[in-house]
């Protein structure tokens, strides 16, 4: 619902951190602007940009429709950055996926929970157009899972950013013209997530969640075990505000969402009419509000174009349509220990599995083979290869999404041990 707010409190009102379903706006906002005051300046180019997108008449937009035009389907390349203190922490492939796979159904409008939305909002609910998938390619050019595993001596994070920082614990953040990164991570004091503003400083662009909120198998916990902490911090990150403004009745800069007193907790029911100017009161089924998983299902029409915007051209996250994170044929990493030449008696197998392969197929070799890093290389059935990467201990998840159906080989080489096993993508 419009409403003229001063600027500088929407500024900082659009920047959220959840905490038991709480937001503590100001405190991450502040923090990054006193950082570095002049974002202020970048913040408020950005949404006087995006207001301008948005008001632009549709004639004058097809003038330049070639350059300006934005896809229907939005694809954006991740990067899941796993910090674990102990090895219960550290997350499986099957609880990343499965958070990807929930996003994909959330800005998609195919979560099946959709159908609960009232038909008196179900008539603004939107597809959002947004897709996300792990990263294909590193910022060096090679394969990778879209995964990075690192074990870390914290044991809580806070909302300082040192996740996101490899020399104080953490892990540094992927190019973010070219990638989303999230953090996923134990954070202190009950906070599910925070998240980045378009514009901020490149180094902690992103989002973080907290490892028990991420997904909807594994380690998350209930009632926030659907993976909406994250659909939720990546509005944000797409410049979404929450539905009341982050004020008593506020603007959240979009139209088509009714005006609010303020969040909404747990499972609310029936109309619930706060400030008086919605027949129906508050769309406390939105993503952008503060309810349980299960009771959150919809995006609106008006938070779709106001995402989108961020993709036209100038916009704040328009490089990410040019990503080759996704694309493309990764470069062979370089063997930079040459290992001496094996021989036919030292051949072992290895296990690859699932088997045909999908999306990804995992290594696993036995637990007895030393430790140590292993080349691996994958060949496809003319003898070219198409991967390569290194093998830290017994397991490995590799993605082979972006593979031609067909039979390959796969070969480790470990110190004088040739490991050589075959899978087919399907």
């Amino acid at each position: 619902m419009k409403q003229i707010l001063p600027l500088l409190f929407i500024l900082i009102s659009s920047f959220c951190v959840v905490a038991q379903k709480d937001c503590r706006v100001a405190e991450y906002q502040q923090q990054v602007i006193s950082n570095n005051p002049q974002l202020l300046n970048r913040y408020t180019a950005i949404e006087n940009f995006t207001r301008n997108s948005l008001n632009t008449p549709t004639a004058v937009a097809a003038a330049d429709s070639a350059k300006a035009a934005v896809p229907a389907i939005i694809v954006i390349p991740v990067i899941v950055h796993v910090l674990y203190n102990n090895v219960q922490q550290n997350l499986s492939d099957a609880q990343v996926m499965s958070q990807i796979e929930a996003l994909n159904r959330d800005f998609r409008g195919t979560n099946a929970d959709k159908i609960n939305t009232p038909a008196y909002f179900a008539v603004v609910s939107a597809d959002a157009g947004f897709e996300f998938k792990l990263a294909r390619i590193d910022p060096k050019g090679y394969a990778t899972s879209g995964i990075i595993r690192k074990q870390t001596n914290i044991q809580m994070f806070g909302l300082d950013d040192r996740i996101k920082y490899n020399r104080i614990g953490g892990d540094d953040a992927w190019d973010s013209k070219k990638y989303l990164n999230i953090w996923v991570g134990n954070i202190a004091g009950g906070v599910l997530g925070y998240t980045s503003k378009p514009g901020g400083p490149a180094e902690v662009d992103g989002v973080v969640i907290n490892t028990s909120a991420f997904g909807t198998v594994g380690l998350v916990a209930a009632p926030f075990n659907l993976g909406r902490t994250a659909t939720h911090e990546i509005g944000h990150w797409l410049n979404l505000r929450h539905t009341w403004g982050d004020a008593y009745c506020g603007d959240d800069e979009v139209d088509d969402t009714p005006q609010q007193r303020g969040s909404n907790r747990g499972c609310p029911s029936g109309e619930k009419i706060t400030c008086g100017t919605s027949l129906h009161g508050d769309m406390y089924m939105n993503f952008m509000d503060l309810t349980n998983d299960a009771c959150m299902f919809m995006f609106t029409n008006g938070q779709s174009k106001r995402m989108r915007a961020l993709f036209a051209k100038g916009g704040a996250r328009y490089d990410l349509l040019n990503s080759t994170a996704l694309t493309g044929m990764p470069v062979i990493q370089p063997i930079v220990n040459p290992v001496p030449a094996p021989t036919a008696s030292q051949e072992v197998q290895v296990s690859v599995y699932p088997n045909p392969a999908g999306s990804f197929v995992i290594l696993s070799t036995s637990e007895n083979e030393a430790v140590t890093d292993g080349q691996i290389t994958i060949y496809n059935n003319i003898g070219q290869p198409v991967i390569s990467l290194l093998m830290s201990g017994n397991r490995l998840s590799i993605n082979v999404s972006h593979l031609p159906a067909g039979m390959y080989v796969i070969r480790k080489v470990n110190g004088g041990t040739v490991s050589v096993t075959k899978f087919i993508k399907k």
